[in-house]
């Protein structure tokens, strides 16, 4: 938790402060206890035991056990869907996305990094937990579509903005790939240029074309 997002939580009325306390303890016992155990091995029961709530409690805060795993994942989503919401766009689309996703990923703190590079490694031991992620990330592109469909006043069936919100989570998952893969290495400045780097990617790769071949050439 960085010192930016305790100043905001104590703007928040005190049962909301209390039901934010408690999803963090749920989601960083669930991040210690899946990695030591297994997340199939661990009990929804013994999570709630080990943060001393109910059962029911759990499920109020999150919708499956699963969610509690990747809470670093939707911490993410949440701001960036929210700073999207607040965001007025201005020329080119792709490059508000970009820009936006970096200033979201900055605000994090290193707290987060570390949390997101224990929840990637976890994802990657259980296939529940690789499908529910993929479940999740296409709930985000459907929201982010939504928001710039609704932004730019466009048509329905019009493509252009799942095209964008497809495009944005890819570039997010290419650079924060070889950004856990390294350890998180460089702290979340090194993952923000990463993020920079695989959306220049974009264009450059819609540009890319082969080298043209002589008829009867082998291939």
């Amino acid at each position: 938790m960085t010192a930016d997002s305790s100043t905001s939580d104590r703007v928040l009325p005190l049962r909301e402060r209390k039901k934010l306390r408690t999803r963090r303890a749920l989601a960083d016992a669930a991040l210690r206890m899946f990695t030591e155990r297994g997340f199939e091995a661990t009990t929804v029961e013994e999570l709630v035991d080990a943060v001393e709530v109910s059962r029911s409690s759990f499920f109020r805060i999150f919708p499956a056990k699963e969610a509690a795993a990747i809470e670093a994942e939707a911490e993410l989503w949440s701001a960036y869907l929210a700073a999207l919401e607040r965001r007025a766009l201005s020329g080119l689309v792709l490059t508000q996305l970009s820009g936006l996703l970096g200033e979201v990923v900055t605000g994090l703190g290193a707290d987060w990094a570390e949390r997101y590079v224990a929840t990637r490694r976890l994802v990657l031991t259980s296939p529940a937990l690789l499908a529910y992620a993929a479940h999740y990330r296409a709930e985000v592109e459907q929201r982010i579509t939504d928001r710039l469909a609704g932004k730019l006043a466009l048509p329905p069936g019009d493509l252009r903005p799942q095209v964008l919100a497809e495009v944005t989570t890819t570039a997010w998952r290419l650079a924060a790939r070889a950004w856990v893969h390294g350890g998180g290495q460089g702290g979340l400045p090194t993952l923000v240029e990463r993020v920079a780097h695989a959306f220049r990617a974009i264009p450059a790769s819609l540009e890319l074309s082969a080298p043209e071949r002589p008829a009867g050439a082998e291939l």
